[in-house]
């Protein structure tokens, strides 16, 4: 393994008994709520009432205001501290947010960078529900590329409310790799 690591170093073979594979899940430790989404909407001077009239909502056919569909990664994802948790270091690893891919799953690799997203959207976000995101590892590409030797991995990541429902899934490739060497002058 290199010095300096980016990602859990392991063996081709170990990122392939992956594949097909759940490699996270995480429940996001808030539940939606207005608050949250005023705070979503504010800097953005995003405007629709279906996520701050009630009224409106109604009307649209929902069951209550709806967060943003894209609100579902802020509810999905883990907390990074919590009361208990020892003070932050400036000497700290720096807290990355979970991609499984990178950090769970075993690769002979040092280094990594996103390649792309999709995302569906299947079913609103009201205020109450609690996200759940269950990661997986489906597919796996070796590629030589000029940053260096590696594969692209494929995270497919399901969003579900408390009640099952799928509220969105979405796909993330990242690159990882080992950098190829540049001779110096």
């Amino acid at each position: 393994m290199s010095e300096t690591s980016w990602g859990l170093w392991g063996s081709w073979d170990e990122t392939a008994s992956l594949l097909g594979k759940q490699v996270g899940q995480v429940t996001g430790p808030d539940p939606v709520e207005q608050g949250s989404i005023r705070r979503w909407l504010e800097p953005k001077e995003f405007a629709a009432d279906i996520h701050t009239d009630v009224n409106a909502a109604l009307a649209a056919g929902y069951n209550d205001i709806v967060a943003p569909a894209s609100m579902v990664f802020t509810y999905g994802i883990a907390a990074y501290w919590r009361p208990g948790d020892k003070p932050a270091s400036i000497d700290d690893v720096p807290t990355q947010i979970q991609i499984p891919v990178i950090f769970d799953v075993p690769a002979p690799c040092d280094k990594s960078f996103a390649t792309s997203i999709e995302v569906e959207f299947f079913e609103p976000l009201y205020p109450g529900d609690v996200v759940t995101c269950t990661s997986k590892l489906v597919d796996i590409k070796p590629k030589q590329l000029k940053v260096g030797e590696g594969a692209f991995l494929r995270q497919e990541d399901t969003f579900t409310k408390q009640t099952g429902e799928v509220v969105a899934i979405s796909y993330l490739d990242i690159f990882r790799f080992v950098a190829t060497k540049v001779a110096s002058d």
